[in-house]
């Protein structure tokens, strides 16, 4: 074989190698790129997963203070009228109206926590209402009584108003809510 022939076939096999070498370099570079786009593709679903119950978990944070401070804010109501009564003097309409006012924020901040559950914690919040809704009729009641001077009628309201007061009600819903805040959500859980 002479050397120009050689030389050729020499020549020809380098540019078959670096062909076939370039394919294969193309090929793993692809697969690398699809690797990093996938990779890429999970930490971002990972990340707006996480953003999502950090969002869901803020949301339940304020619903919840909300009905606290709309309780303590129906609780402060309430001692008012009561401390009146106990003096003897009857409810004015606005110290009616602005009670039943308070017991209407608490339920309407309690249907916020509807929208972000769990159920465990809008039912609380649910009992709170039941409750406080209770002890103002009761209140009222006692009220009615002051006003005519049937000191029978006071007697049996100022009993029924004693068993309305349900503070282990407020601490259930706080030890409740400080679980729920505090425990780490289930990937994926957005309803608890």
């Amino acid at each position: 074989m002479d050397q120009g022939v050689a030389a050729v076939a020499a020549g020809i096999a380098g540019l078959l190698g670096a062909g076939i070498g370039g394919l294969a370099t193309a090929y793993g570079a692809r697969i690398g790129a699809q690797k990093t786009i996938e990779a890429a593709r999970t930490q971002v679903d990972r990340q707006a997963t996480a953003e999502h119950l950090h969002w869901v978990r803020e949301q339940r944070r304020q619903a919840y203070s909300a009905i606290m401070e709309a309780h303590l804010a129906v609780s402060v109501a309430a001692d008012d009228c009561h401390t009146q009564l106990m003096d003897g003097s009857a409810l004015s309409d606005d110290d009616v109206s602005n009670i039943e006012r308070q017991l209407m924020n608490l339920a309407t901040a309690a249907a916020r926590a509807n929208l972000w559950g769990p159920d465990d914690i809008v039912n609380k919040a649910e009992e709170l209402i039941r409750v406080e809704g209770e002890a103002i009729g009761v209140t009222i009641a006692w009220s009615i009584a002051v006003e005519i001077g049937d000191q029978n009628a006071i007697q049996a309201v100022r009993q029924g108003f004693a068993e309305t007061r349900s503070p282990e009600l407020q601490r259930a819903f706080v030890t409740a809510v400080k679980q729920e805040l505090a425990a780490p959500a289930p990937p994926g859980d957005i309803h608890g």
